[in-house]
């Protein structure tokens, strides 16, 4: 099955770029390409035309040429972008900056089309204050603009931004009343935080776009966002809430099945869900809607629908104590290439571990069981390295604008002020040094909190859910089958459970929890010296220190492992070193682990340094200086 994902062009997003990039009125299509022709004609016929007419021949080419000849649009684009500086006209500027963007995009060349949406973003803000445009002009760029940025993060797997830029539309919309415009904002917004698992704050919007659809008067607008909000219901097995949510979209969905081909089976699968919640279970209905969903499957049907149908209908299967049946519905559900799974396939692998075990093939059962673990991991990696990327980029985009105000502020204190002593430029200097410096300094501090929470929340709740997930399903093997390696594999988990964040550090501190660790590794030995105490960002080091160690054994090939720890009221040190096979200068420069943990270290204030030969071992060294405190 190929992924599509929820950061994947929805239906909604795809209306939502529509309808962003619409909202001016005069928006222009002619499919019969009259217009687009008589513009070329005029362009080309030799005869003196003024610069405003040229422009207008450009706005019609542009239009008329977007998404169906790339040559023709790009070229009239680039014309049209030259002739706005000779005119100093912002707002067409902007538009030609738009149009390329847009174009790039329809293309799935995001990382060229992000420039030009930026570029676009930086031309409206400078029709700011100039009085050939009005406040509605600005806001139809603004809305256009933020709105494909967020449809553009949205398509690259970057939550965080397009919530960003979705949240920058909203006062728009809300300002001017464009009540569809702020449905599909919050339904994307929803499903952006359903992705990351955040099902508390993907409620809110969902909720935020069910009451702005219904006031709109559109049916549609209050059916879409259901869909998504009825599958938080139902993992939460709140059967009133699940039920009153999906009755309004069932009814518009088969009145409508033509046309929302995708939408239609992906709510019969829900219905089939809601018919077998616990208490409500009926499953002579839940297999009438499972069963008129796989009669619509076909080639065009999303991966994602399809997964929701075939684990429906799995699960009707196993109530009815039909393994077999159950394993061919659950193994249609997930992606065929492992690579290609997403934390949604964790569902469907416990279902057919569950089916493995009551059809007793111990072996199949303990694989799908290690790829919930291997897929949680995978997910909670992915997820905070990504999270801590955009953050960045937020935090640099925010310095930004916070320069470019305090910029206009300056131009419009020099347009009335006239010039400034020398005291007083070296007095401003002096405060605009302060200010970078306390800004920077801030910048940093939320960085090293933000890395610092994400990736112990991430560590809790894989511990948590390996213990939840994983435990009861070893449990119920070991029930059916009396074999060693079932009891190994529970070892094992609650090894790693506990290892991801132990209860010791935050008790006893950084020294107990290391040693502690170190003494369930074979060939891996620990030393301290110091006082004992807490020590400052103990969690950031013992992660670093647990993902070094995994590393060495998993990959270095050493006999033996040491594991140091200095600490005193200067600073901490921790050192790794093994015998093994050592690195060579590419892995040290290059590799993606070491990469991250170059990242962890620095957002902590340390130093990070590796001393590696191929075949000679690796030593790596982190060093904490720790900040001197005012009497």
């Amino acid at each position: 099955m190929k992924q599509t994902t929820t950061q994947a062009l929805t239906a909604a997003a795809v209306w939502l770029l529509c309808l962003l990039h619409t909202q001016p009125a005069s928006a222009y299509v002619d499919h019969r390409n009259a217009k687009v022709d008589s513009a070329e004609q005029v362009i080309s016929s030799g005869k003196p035309i003024s610069d405003k007419d040229l422009m207008g021949c450009y706005n019609i080419l542009i239009r008329g040429y977007l998404g169906k000849d790339t040559e023709k649009h790009d070229h009239y684009a680039r014309q049209m972008l030259a002739l706005t500086y000779k005119m100093n006209a912002l707002n067409m500027r902007e538009n030609a900056l738009n149009h390329l963007g847009l174009q790039y995009y329809g293309q799935e060349r995001y990382e060229e089309a992000e420039p030009y949406f930026l570029w676009a973003i930086a031309v409206t803000d400078s029709m700011r204050g100039d009085s050939r445009y009005t406040e509605a002009d600005i806001d139809d760029n603004y809305s256009q603009l933020y709105g494909a940025l967020g449809n553009l993060y949205n398509m690259q797997d970057k939550a965080l931004l397009a919530i960003e830029y979705y949240q920058k539309a909203l006062p728009i919309f809300e300002r001017h009343g464009w009540l569809e415009s702020q449905t599909i904002l919050h339904h994307n917004t929803a499903e952006l935080w359903l992705s990351m698992s955040n099902h508390e704050k993907a409620e809110a919007e969902y909720l935020k776009a069910i009451a702005t659809g219904e006031a709109s008067g559109d049916s549609l607008m209050s059916a879409l966002p259901r869909k998504g909000l009825v599958k938080i219901y139902l993992d939460k097995g709140d059967y009133e809430k699940a039920r009153q949510t999906i009755g309004p979209a069932y009814d518009y969905y088969r009145a409508h099945q033509q046309e929302e081909t995708n939408d239609y089976p992906e709510v019969l699968a829900s219905m089939a869900r809601l018919h077998l919640m616990e208490g409500h279970v009926d499953i002579e209905q839940a297999r009438k809607y499972v069963g008129e969903a796989i009669r619509l499957d076909t080639e065009e049907l999303g991966g994602e629908v399809r997964r929701d149908i075939y684990t429906a209908a799995a699960m009707i299967a196993i109530k009815d104590k039909n393994w077999r049946q159950a394993l061919q519905y659950a193994e249609r559900s997930v992606h065929e290439n492992d690579e290609e799974a997403t934390f949604d396939d964790v569902e469907c692998y416990e279902l057919l571990a569950q089916i493995h075990i009551e059809l007793g093939n111990k072996a199949k059962a303990l694989l799908y069981i290690n790829k919930v673990r291997e897929m949680m991991e995978r997910f909670a990696t992915k997820h905070y390295q990504s999270s801590l990327s955009q953050m960045e980029v937020l935090y640099e985009t925010k310095e930004k604008e916070a320069e470019i105000a305090q910029l206009t502020k300056e131009r419009r204190w020099l347009l009335w002020g006239g010039l400034l002593t020398a005291l007083v430029l070296l007095l401003t200097a002096l405060v605009f040094f302060l200010l970078w410096q306390r800004v920077r300094q801030k910048r940093q501090t939320a960085l090293i909190q933000a890395r610092l929470d994400g990736e112990v929340s991430e560590r809790v709740r894989i511990a948590r859910d390996l213990h939840d997930r994983l435990g009861g399903l070893l449990t119920a093997l070991k029930l059916r089958v009396d074999d060693p390696l079932i009891d190994e594999a529970i070892r094992e988990m609650r090894n790693v459970s506990h290892h991801l964040l132990p209860d010791s550090l935050s008790r006893y501190g950084l020294r107990t929890a290391l040693r502690d660790f170190c003494a369930t590794m074979e060939r891996v030995s620990f030393s301290f010296v110091g006082e004992e105490r807490h020590i400052a960002h103990e969690e950031a080091l013992y992660c670093i220190v647990h993902e070094l160690v995994n590393n060495a054994v998993k990959s270095a090939q050493a006999q033996h492992i040491r594991v140091q720890l200095l600490a005193d009221e200067d600073y901490t040190a921790v050192n790794v070193s093994d015998d093994g096979i050592g690195l060579n200068e590419a892995d040290i420069e290059q590799g993606t682990g070491l990469s991250g943990i170059r990242q962890r270290v620095a957002a902590i204030g340390g130093t990070l340094d590796i001393a590696a030969t191929p075949g000679e071992g690796t030593e790596i060294n982190i060093e904490i200086k720790h900040e001197k405190k005012d009497d």
